[in-house]
């Protein structure tokens, strides 16, 4: 009895321990984002809500709203797609200079969101883009395209930079969680007679589910509030075509009207919030079941 008393003031302080050490890091986050959004919510109660009655009563926020929509959808599941596709091509054994693609695959992510967009930019670009000359060469299209100036697939263009740039996230996460997986369970699905199709959906898609999920959230997140590749490309044009939620806020900064600045960041702030509830909820659920 002695002992076991003698010993628990020291396992007290080994399981204290991991929190003093993250807490001032804690405290700093929390406050570093605690004052942006009492700084927003208090500047729109300032001015009496006139900052959201005018967002709202805009002509063209329907379009802001279905623009944001379709851009994070099509870059989050785009995302996605190549991110696992890559993850998987990566984990082959046949697969030679793995190290060698994998750091390559990674250049989009690193490089700076500028040089990005404006490499891009010029790639799309109408009259002297490469994408339309090789697409004009191979006899694909008869005309060049306006990738970027032709408002029914402008918004589509920008994601495919967006999805460009953030696949490499994915597919590094995937694979760290791909490298976890027990080579025993491929094994043992392969002597039941399981092909490809049935070990993705049974082994590995279930094993790397929180995976997946911190992607979504992640993805979702930087789409919300993604600025850097669609200004540099489009401005948010043509005709607001490609005007999203975070090109509305500056363009509002730019005419120097701080009410509808706070506005448009009090929306954006509060569809974050709910993409992390919702995310919350959904980890929960998951680690109930697993457990």
């Amino acid at each position: 009895m002695t002992g076991t008393t003698a010993t628990e003031p020291v396992r007290r302080r080994h399981r204290t321990r991991p929190v003093a050490l993250i807490l001032p890091a804690a405290i700093v986050t929390a406050v570093l984002m605690v004052i942006p959004v009492v700084t927003t919510i208090a500047r729109v109660v300032s001015d009496g809500g006139t900052g959201l009655s005018r967002f709202f009563g805009l002509p063209d926020v329907g379009q802001v709203f279905l623009n944001t929509l379709y851009w994070t959808v099509g870059s989050v599941a785009g995302a996605i797609v190549i991110g696992y596709a890559g993850a998987l091509v990566l984990q082959s054994k046949r697969l030679r200079l793995a190290g060698v693609w994998r750091s390559l695959l990674m250049i989009p992510w690193i490089i700076p969101g500028v040089v990005g967009a404006t490499v891009w930019r010029w790639t799309l670009s109408t009259d002297y883009g490469i994408l339309n000359r090789t697409l004009l060469d191979l006899g694909l299209i008869g005309e060049p395209v306006r990738w970027l100036s032709d408002p029914g697939i402008v918004l589509w263009a920008v994601a495919l930079i967006q999805i460009w740039v953030t696949a490499p996230f994915v597919m590094l996460m995937v694979s760290a969680a791909l490298a976890t997986i027990p080579a025993e369970r491929y094994e043992a699905a392969r002597l039941d007679g399981a092909g490809g199709p049935a070990i993705l959906r049974h082994i590995i898609l279930p094993a790397i589910r929180p995976t997946t999920g911190i992607c979504v959230l992640t993805l979702a997140i930087w789409a919300l509030n993604s600025f850097t590749i669609i200004w540099v490309a489009t401005s948010g044009g043509p005709a607001g075509a490609s005007t999203i939620l975070p090109i509305l806020l500056y363009q509002a900064f730019q005419n120097g009207d701080q009410a509808l600045v706070s506005a448009v960041a009090l929306v954006q702030v509060l569809i974050g919030a709910v993409l992390a509830v919702f995310f919350a909820r959904t980890m929960r659920t998951d680690l109930q079941e697993r457990t």
